[in-house]
């Protein structure tokens, strides 16, 4: 099995996340408060930030495919500490190594994606990365609605199973990672050292200097926010209003594939607008659906709310990589 095959299973497999639609819940029952989940979202993204240029130097001399197991290992643990430390404590610690695990597989999977596709003679890479991520959503369409109908049936007691498994998908995709081949050629020889200071240094002046960059990133730090926010605080307002536990996870697995939709044909919009114009559609839009969700009381309107934010999360970015 080739490479380029082996990353559309690791796809699918570690987009299993079963225990997205219920970890609110989780914590809230272990007394971690709704603030606390707040703030280890952005712990999460700190450690993120912070991890990017070690674990950039690491995959820069070890190769990409090591990047990407200890990527899958790292979030597996962080994954597995929720369920082993279920405190406000462990909560950050956990979130801390998911960041990590996030700047590891930062950037790896789609850099190994791309020498495989040179090593096999094949010239589409957007095709087999673009598979690799349509599967990956897959992944995420097929395990959150599964989540939300274990969680309807068995309530509570689901918790612990949901979360231990997720973190088995993600030691499965590490397994599979550990067979990959990681083409070398590319790597920088240890006496010429990592540019990766360098390439962070060039790139803060770029952003700088540029203005069309420099908007897209402030949207986007601007933005950003809003996705963690949802996605964390979610669960409790459709509890507060009276909405069935199977929506959980069903608005997600909807909202995700209307998402999948919605970007592959999101490049569209660029023959009627400007990116300017496509940036205030989606983030008025999705503003509007942010107060939507809040201030109506029918469980029809805020499950559909949701699932609109979903729908609409990131679709921009096909849109925006032409432009940077």
């Amino acid at each position: 099995m080739s490479n380029l095959q082996k990353f559309a299973w690791i796809g699918f497999i570690k987009g299993f996340y079963l225990y997205i639609p219920i970890l609110t819940f989780f914590l809230l029952s272990e007394n971690v408060t709704l603030s606390a989940i707040v703030i280890a979202s952005a712990i999460y993204s700190l450690f993120t930030f912070i991890g990017e240029i070690p674990t950039g130097l690491l995959a820069d001399k070890f190769g990409q495919k090591i990047s990407i197991v200890l990527g899958y290992i790292t979030e597996s643990f962080g994954v597995l500490m929720i369920m082993l430390f279920p405190t406000t404590i462990g909560f950050y610690i956990a979130s801390g190594f998911r960041g990590i695990a996030g700047s590891f597989l930062s950037g790896s999977e789609e850099a190994l994606i791309y020498d495989s596709v040179k090593r096999d003679g094949k010239k589409n890479f957007q095709k087999f990365y673009g598979k690799f991520l349509y599967n990956k959503q897959i992944g995420i369409i097929i395990s959150t609605a599964l989540a939300g109908l274990v969680y309807q049936q068995l309530g509570s007691t689901s918790f612990v199973p949901l979360i231990a498994i997720t973190s088995l998908f993600t030691i499965a995709s590490a397994c599979i990672a550990m067979t990959l081949k990681d083409y070398r050629s590319n790597l920088k020889k240890n006496v010429e050292g990592s540019q990766m200071l360098t390439i962070l240094k060039e790139s803060f002046y770029l952003i700088r200097s540029n203005k069309v960059i420099f908007n897209l990133t402030i949207v986007g730090i601007l933005t950003l926010s809003g996705e963690y926010f949802v996605q964390s605080l979610y669960q409790p307002h459709f509890q507060a209003n009276s909405i069935k536990l199977v929506w959980v996870g069903l608005a997600i697995s909807i909202g995700t594939a209307i998402n999948v939709i919605v970007t592959k044909y999101a490049h569209l919009l660029e023959k009627y607008l400007t990116i300017e114009k496509i940036l205030m559609v989606i983030n008025i839009t999705l503003g509007l659906a942010y107060i939507a969700m809040a201030s109506l009381l029918n469980p029809a309107f805020i499950v559909g709310a949701f699932v609109l934010m979903n729908g609409l999360f990131n679709v921009q970015n096909p849109i925006v990589s032409d432009y940077i």
